[in-house]
């Protein structure tokens, strides 16, 4: 059977991420997710975590939200001028511009790794908020730390999906991430463990109306590559992530399907064996 990694981004923002998150664990549709170590509600995370040993938690690297986990005046060219992160835009022209320092980047993993430490919990992998570690120098620095730990490191691989027809500016940002991709996988080949697929509901480019079931089922039909990462977005009411990210309709629907245990078929019927970052890499595979 493939191994299936479903998991949840943001664990920790907001007190009803961190309810939907344990929904659909509950309901068998989830093995993982991944923390904000400066969100909000990161200790209530933290104490659901240790709650449900069987919930694999990985650090989600941030570098687009809020205030470092570093004294702001050791991570200068990560911050604005209000000594918080910047938008990902500006992360990107940064990075593109050759303007992030890797010895700042290094810094607030680090600190970052310390707080995530410091909640009690250890880490079964590293992903980073809005994909920021595709970047050549964020990735650089997540899979240096990732081979020291023995950790491994999500792949946000592109899924082309037939008959999708995403804007113009989606498929651009597309083919940039999979040339990015592409580089780090290469550079970093044979030193980290990744995930050998990738896929969201994202990967529709128009999201449908009303999510069903059977979108899981479409992405699950045009993957391959083991082990699978299915990146999901959870929250019981959009207004609790509001200001915080503009997903929030759509990690109510996700939340719909899997809090009512809708993957559970999908996954049997697909060849799926659910499991975490740690339990996949476990297992005596490449």
């Amino acid at each position: 059977m493939r191994r299936l990694i479903v998991n949840a981004d943001d664990f920790g923002i907001t007190a009803g991420v961190n309810a939907a998150v344990i929904d659909a664990f509950r309901a068998g549709c989830l093995s993982s997710a991944t923390l904000l170590v400066n969100g909000a509600a990161a200790r209530e995370a933290a104490d659901l975590a240790r709650a449900h040993p069987r919930l694999g938690i990985g650090l989600h690297f941030n570098l687009t939200l809020g205030a470092p986990s570093a004294p702001a005046d050791a991570v200068p060219s990560l911050l604005g001028a209000d000594g918080r992160f910047p938008s990902r835009d500006e992360i990107a022209k940064r990075a593109l511009r050759g303007r992030l320092v890797r010895s700042e980047l290094h810094t607030e993993l680090k600190a970052q790794l310390a707080a995530f430490v410091a909640l009690g919990l250890a880490p079964t992998h590293l992903d980073s908020h809005q994909h920021v570690h595709a970047f050549p120098p964020v990735f650089d620095t997540l899979a240096q730390e990732c081979a020291a730990l023995g950790l491994p490191l999500r792949q946000p691989h592109t899924l082309r999906l037939p008959g999708a027809r995403p804007r113009l500016g989606r498929r651009l940002r597309s083919s940039v991430l999979a040339l990015l991709n592409w580089r780090n996988a290469q550079r970093w080949k044979g030193r980290v463990r990744s995930n050998r697929a990738f896929a969201s509901v994202f990967d529709f480019g128009h999201l449908p109306s009303r999510l069903e079931p059977q979108h899981y089922g479409e992405l699950f039909a045009n993957t391959q590559g083991d082990p699978l990462e299915l990146m999901v977005h959870l929250v019981r009411d959009a207004d609790d992530v509001d200001g915080l990210t503009r997903i929030g309709d759509v990690a109510v629907a996700e939340w719909e399907l899997l809090s009512r245990g809708a993957l559970v078929p999908l996954m049997a019927e697909h060849g799926f064996r659910l499991c975490t970052y740690a339990e996949a890499f476990e297992l005596g595979h490449p």
